[in-house]
């Protein structure tokens, strides 16, 4: 037996473990989705299904809009709506004052970064009643728009912490050069910045849309009417006061999990690239 044999063992069996304890709640969810009732509720439980069906998909799509005014796909539409337009916003504020923290030098510099750093800390259920009351005033509860001008103020000061460390570690004399060419601003952000920030850019919107993706709490205190309920307060409608649609709520969560794992498995090589480079240098 070669040395270090039992340490390449503990290594796979460890890598086994953590597979198992990420896997098999993801495994428990999708499966019984595409159970019928009687066997969802069998014990003890099928690890593999003995029918299959897709019922819970089809009540989901079809049948649940109709007769319990349940519209998932609606919820669904909200959601990219709401987090993808917030999501960009989130981009341009943390690009444009991590470039500004990382480039220029002015007085309260690191006070501001500081104040970043303590926003970071603070729960977000403080200032729940505030944010509630302002929409109101201004009309937004049971808009989509709050949610868009909500959002970008709870993601972008970790966004711009991060752009500040990546934008740093670009050369200034790539800058210098085309500022001798007569380059302005502008033109360096959109020609020089971002395309040389790609894996940072990507970080940055795949961390915003799934942090908004994910909320519940903000959306279902200024969205939670039905026609403007993101998916994640959507799926609450499945839940009763005596009874739960166990086949719908399966079926949409599995609904609501395939974007974060569509995007992590497109993007991952970047999303690491941008946040550990922000990371190591903040």
């Amino acid at each position: 037996m070669r040395r270090g044999t039992p340490l390449v063992a503990l290594y796979y069996v460890l890598v086994v473990l953590l597979l198992g304890v990420i896997l098999v709640p993801i495994y428990w969810l999708i499966m019984p989705s595409f159970l019928p009732t009687s066997e969802m509720f069998a014990f003890p439980p099928h690890l593999v299904p003995r029918s299959f069906t897709l019922k819970n998909y089809y009540d989901l799509v079809v049948t649940y809009p109709k007769t319990v005014t349940i519209d998932m796909l609606l919820y669904l539409r909200n959601s990219f709506i709401a987090c993808g337009t917030a999501s960009c916003i989130v981009l341009v504020i943390s690009t444009l004052a991590g470039y500004a923290l990382a480039r220029f030098s002015f007085r309260g510099k690191g006070t501001l970064r500081t104040t970043i750093l303590l926003t970071q800390m603070m729960p977000a259920v403080l200032f729940f009643i505030p944010i509630y009351l302002f929409m109101k005033r201004l009309g937004l509860v049971n808009n989509l728009l709050a949610l868009v001008l909500m959002y970008p103020g709870m993601v972008a000061p970790f966004s711009t912490l991060i752009s500040e460390a990546y934008i740093a570690s670009i050369p200034r004399e790539i800058e210098e050069s085309a500022l001798l060419d007569g380059a302005g601003i502008g033109t360096i952000l959109f020609r020089i910045i971002f395309p040389l920030s790609a894996p940072m850019v990507v970080a940055i919107l795949i961390y915003s849309f799934v942090w908004m993706w994910n909320d519940l709490i903000i959306s279902l205190v200024l969205c939670h009417a039905n026609e403007v309920r993101t998916a994640s307060v959507g799926l609450f409608s499945f839940i009763g006061a005596a009874t739960v649609e166990w086949g719908g709520l399966l079926a949409g969560t599995v609904l609501c999990i395939l974007p974060p794992l569509v995007l992590f498995a497109l993007f991952q090589k970047f999303i690491v690239q941008g946040i550990l480079a922000g990371s190591l240098k903040t």
